[in-house]
């Protein structure tokens, strides 16, 4: 029969309540993979078996009970769907059916059964004591309402009915997101003779197929899918909600273990600092800024320092924003789960919410990220766009990096940044991949970019405008070009500049030189006049005027600026009137094709050598004339 539904169910409970017993008689598999743990009777690390019940494929995870291995438990429980919380008749609540259970609220679990085990060693009066503090335990949690199930492992009483209750859940629950980024954190890391390494996880989200390249992060490492099976039996593609063991090539097991993903390839970054919402339990103690802790989430621990926003001190039972600031890189997306536990002794304190896996250190003072993580807690991904954007280096931020923090399909993310776009709540930049900012920072980039220009045009009135290299420097320093262009686009539409070339003015502006700016212009043009074909050179000019040399200097550069005068070399400049008339002589003396020789251009217009050369080299540059050997050919 073909399964169609998928889930992970996890165990929890204190330790000898009968939870791998329990997974033994709901699968007739021995989670107990250990010898050490079939010798002690106890679960050391996580224990897997699976089940399929009529179009349902359930896989377990049992998890360890003794306060020692709670951080294996943590490893296991991250990734699953449902909760078994499991108690036993004869010893009833315990302190780490508590934590266990803090430890599912934390991490947003929302389905499960209680499971009451043992019952065939204890009197009925027994059990309904059991029953009354359970219910005490989880009123006002997610198992207010869960079903209560008697059962006895040895016996079998009560089985039937888990299987049934389990198989009703998996049904109401909806999907994982299969269509999703590939999504897989590492719980065992193995190697198998002849297949080389195996990991092994629960695939979060997306599609994993045979030959796929795929990543493991922290580290970076590329590897190819050279197997994959589901249950202990060999597929060519897993699903999201399926526990699945991934035999891979190109990676070697030195380099891999618990705590690592596997992702998508070139597409997420490991981080050291997160922006997170922070509940603390009501049984711990006061948290202090800066304390340590150990920070849990999917398969990883990391010891962390928490950095409290605006408070100095996190009172028990209560919430706030912080900056967890990391010991090594750890891989999140925007609303992930984690806990956090005691540094020493290590037992659970709280957990929360990653809401910025790519964080930037910030003061615990700064208000503006305290208004910018508010913004980011609901569940509508499109409206926490902007407070994500905005926490970003210069608010802006190219479509794939913002993807690196929230792991939506890049399609279905650009859909949503359109139409933030459409709102006016975001600017998308076109590109080959798009750029993202907001209305208000694109807009102080162009009022910047409107008064560089002015502020240019103050301090050097006789040019033309600021270079588009100059004026990107300036303003945009760090961002990407496509925003420069994209800005520089804007404004020219909305005629506050002009564009010339690789020049930038504002709009409709002329260069208007001052009396005396057109008194020393009508003077150069005079000098060169009177010059004929033999000109004084640029560094000549001002000595040969009565007027301030450096305001002759300027006057000649803007004259260039203006193409009034030619530069034909280094240092000899000609008027643009005389130049043309020089092309209409040797129009008049010669056809098209004809050919003429140094000699003879000296002597049509009586110039030495100081001169025929530069200008006949002037010429062929402007492809008036050609040159072939020691002549020119006009064209």
């Amino acid at each position: 029969m073909t399964c169609t539904r998928h889930m992970v169910v996890g165990t929890a409970g204190h330790i000898d309540h009968g939870k791998s017993a329990l997974v033994k008689a709901l699968t007739g598999v021995d989670p107990d993979r250990l010898k050490e743990e079939q010798v002690r009777g106890i679960t050391i690390d996580l224990g897997f078996a699976h089940l399929d019940l009529e179009g349902v494929q359930i896989g377990f995870v049992d998890v360890p009970g003794h306060e020692r291995f709670v951080k294996n438990m943590l490893a296991g429980v991250g990734g699953i769907d449902c909760v078994l919380l499991v108690v036993a008749a004869d010893e009833s609540i315990m302190p780490q059916t508590r934590e266990h259970f803090d430890i599912c609220r934390l991490l947003g679990i929302s389905s499960g059964i209680v499971v009451i085990t043992k019952v065939d060693l204890v009197e009925p009066e027994l059990v309904e004591l059991v029953l009354e503090e359970i219910r005490e335990t989880v009123r006002g949690s997610f198992l207010e309402q869960a079903e209560i199930i008697q059962v006895s492992s040895k016996t079998g009483a009560g089985i039937e009915r888990l299987k049934q209750g389990l198989r009703e859940i998996a049904l109401s629950m909806p999907e994982r997101p299969a269509e999703r980024l590939l999504r897989l954190p590492v719980d065992r890391a193995f190697s198998m003779r002849g297949f080389g390494t195996v990991v092994t996880g629960t695939l979060t989200s997306g599609t994993l197929r045979r030959d796929d390249e795929v990543e493991l992060i922290p580290g970076g490492f590329v590897a190819k899918v050279r197997g994959i099976q589901v249950h202990g039996r060999a597929t060519d593609a897993a699903v999201a909600g399926q526990r699945t063991a991934v035999n891979l090539q190109g990676v070697d097991l030195s380099q891999v273990k618990r705590g690592m993903s596997l992702v998508a390839p070139r597409m997420f970054h490991a981080s050291q600092l997160m922006d997170v919402r922070l509940d603390l339990l009501a049984t711990s103690r006061p948290l202090k800024n800066f304390s340590k802790v150990r920070f849990h989430h999917g398969t990883s621990e990391v010891l962390a320092r928490v950095a409290l926003i605006g408070q100095p001190l996190l009172d028990p039972g209560k919430s706030t924003w912080a900056q967890l600031r990391l010991e090594a890189p750890a891989f999140c997306l925007h609303g992930d789960a984690f806990i956090v536990r005691q540094f020493s002794p290590a037992t659970t304190i709280g957990g929360g919410r990653v809401l910025n896996p790519l964080a930037v250190k910030h003061k615990v003072t700064d208000r503006q990220a305290l208004v910018l993580l508010r913004s980011l807690e609901g569940n509508d991904i499109a409206q926490k766009l902007p407070a994500l954007i905005a926490m970003y280096p210069r608010q802006v931020i190219g479509l794939r990096e913002l993807n690196a923090a929230i792991g939506l399909p890049e399609a279905e993310l650009k859909s949503l940044c359109t139409s933030a776009t459409a709102a006016g709540k975001l600017v998308m930049v076109p590109g080959l991949l798009p750029i993202l900012s907001l209305p208000a920072v694109i807009e102080a980039l162009k009022r910047e970019t409107v008064s560089l220009v002015a502020r240019f045009h103050q301090e050097n009135p006789l040019l033309r405008g600021i270079s588009r290299e100059e004026l990107r420097k300036r303003a945009y320093g760090g961002l990407p070009p496509e925003v420069f262009r994209f800005c520089l686009e804007k404004l020219s539409e909305q005629q506050q500049i002009s564009i010339h070339e690789d020049m930038v003015a504002l709009y409709g502006r002329e260069v208007q030189l001052s009396t005396a700016g057109l008194q020393i212009k009508e003077r150069i043009e005079s000098l060169l006049r009177q010059a004929g074909w033999q000109p004084p050179s640029l560094s000549e000019i001002p000595a040969m005027l009565s007027e301030d040399p450096a305001e002759v200097r300027k006057i000649c550069f803007w004259m260039l600026k203006e193409k009034i005068l030619v530069r034909i070399s280094e240092d000899l400049l000609y008027h643009r009137a005389a130049l043309q008339e020089m092309k209409a002589r040797i129009h008049a003396r010669y056809h098209a094709g004809a050919r003429f020789g140094v000699a003879e251009f000296k002597e049509l217009f009586d110039l030495t050598r100081k001169y025929a050369i530069p200008l006949l080299e002037y010429l062929d540059r402007e492809h008036f004339t050609q040159r072939q050997g020691n002549e020119r050919i006009l064209l």
